[in-house]
């Protein structure tokens, strides 16, 4: 009996451990997703760098090897990710979850305060992800 109820309460607690610790994400897991396809797709223009893709995908697919329930889900997700990541990367913006929008300055991968920014974001969603790992 319990190990069924556990079963049935599993994926809610694997997604409340996925999403809660992105330090800088706001918002829901479509946001948080939204957010690390900004920063992603940033890391990517400004410093040829795909190490938060990285992180992200090595746990999205201990998720889908774990719970592949939850397959439809992230899905979901992904597609949210993948859409702001390319907003990022032709406009140079990020999703703020708590606005509901793309900033409205662009980050300039020449301006040295705003590649630390970026820096900054990507270490710490890095860093979201591997203490959920």
């Amino acid at each position: 009996m319990i190990k069924n109820i556990l079963f049935k309460i599993m994926p809610l607690l694997v997604s409340c451990l996925i999403f809660s610790n992105n330090v800088n994400a706001q918002g829901s897991a479509e946001d948080q997703y939204k957010q690390m396809g900004g920063v992603a797709g940033l890391s990517e223009v400004c410093f040829k760098s795909k190490n938060l893709e990285l992180a992200l995908f090595k746990q999205i697919g201990q998720l889908f090897y774990t719970q592949p329930e939850m397959g439809e889900m992230m899905f979901g997700l992904l597609y949210s990710y993948f859409d702001a990541k390319s907003v990022a990367v032709e406009n140079k913006v990020i999703w703020n979850g708590t606005t509901q929008s793309y900033n409205k300055k662009q980050f300039d991968c020449n301006n040295a305060s705003d590649t630390k920014l970026i820096k900054q974001f990507e270490m710490q969603l890095m860093n979201g992800l591997k203490s959920q790992g």
